[in-house]
């Protein structure tokens, strides 16, 4: 199947089936950005089984990717183990409203999206996906420690980038 059939399916299934993935993830996120990433998620595996997503079986193929893409949104906010990360932790008890957590959010996506090719997609692989560096290696087309090479070099571009903000909320 060649590209532009896989789109006009993807396209198709995703007009057909938008509601229906929405109302299911949206209430078994609860959350908005729970919600936003499993839609990716279900976006993302929608997109690599689209050729499975033709026919009547589609809606219930579309509710098992749901359920998929939910588990895998939870797993990345409460870690393998079932425990919320230190960083979950210590931003819940931050009260004082000194740090606005979506700007914060909104400056990281940009200063990756100012990375090269190769270091942000190591960056979203290693630590928004969870991958390992086999995989990462693999997807990447280098050795493993090419792979770790550009994740170091991601974060302390990131550092680089980013640091003002820590210091500027911190002089509040």
């Amino acid at each position: 199947m060649n590209h532009s059939e896989r789109l006009e399916i993807f396209d198709k299934v995703r007009a057909d089936y938008e509601k229906f993935l929405t109302a299911i993830l949206w209430k078994l996120t609860g959350d908005r950005e729970l919600f936003t990433e499993a839609m990716q998620n279900a976006l993302l595996i929608m997109w690599k089984n689209v050729e499975k997503l033709e026919g009547e079986n589609a809606g219930g193929y579309i509710y098992k990717i749901a359920l998929s893409a939910n588990s895998k949104a939870w797993r990345n906010r409460i870690g393998k183990n079932g425990d919320l990360p230190e960083y979950e932790i210590r931003d819940n008890k931050e009260t004082d409203g000194n740090i606005d957590h979506e700007h914060l959010a909104i400056k990281l996506r940009k200063a990756i999206s100012q990375l090269s090719e190769r270091q942000s997609s190591a960056i979203v692989l290693r630590y928004f996906e969870q991958k390992d560096y086999d995989t990462i290696a693999g997807k990447l087309k280098c050795t493993n420690a090419g792979a770790r090479s550009h994740v170091s070099k991601a974060i302390a571009n990131l550092k680089n980038k980013l640091s003002h903000l820590y210091e500027v909320e911190v002089e509040k």
